[in-house]
């Protein structure tokens, strides 16, 4: 009986976090996260490997949600400035040569 509730408590616990399919692979909720928000994918996911590492960190759906949304209106706010937009996002403002900026680039680019 107390292993069954362990499982079953494990099992619930696992519905919220996605699973991913390969390191640098976003989850589908993230996927779906960006692509109903209209951020470019190759961006969305350099941010996202930037901020939860390479292998990522596990995160609830709802984190992509958020983030996408977040990137979403820092893109529009920067006119699709998209390395602005990346440092709003991260410092809440622009930054100017910002390291943070260039590794989520370094990762883009290396997409």
């Amino acid at each position: 009986m107390k292993n069954s509730f362990i499982s079953l408590a494990l099992a619930a616990a696992l519905a919220n976090v996605p699973a991913l399919a390969g390191a640098s692979e976003l989850p589908e909720c993230a996927v779906t996260a960006a692509e109903s928000h209209g951020v470019e994918l190759a961006l969305y996911s350099a941010l996202m490997r930037n901020e939860l590492g390479d292998p990522a960190r596990d995160v609830p759906c709802s984190f992509f949600e958020r983030s996408a949304l977040v990137l979403a209106s820092s893109l529009e706010q920067q006119n699709g400035d998209r390395w602005s937009a990346v440092s709003l996002y991260i410092n809440g403002r622009i930054i100017p040569s910002d390291p943070a900026v260039d590794r989520v680039r370094a990762l883009y680019e290396a997409e």
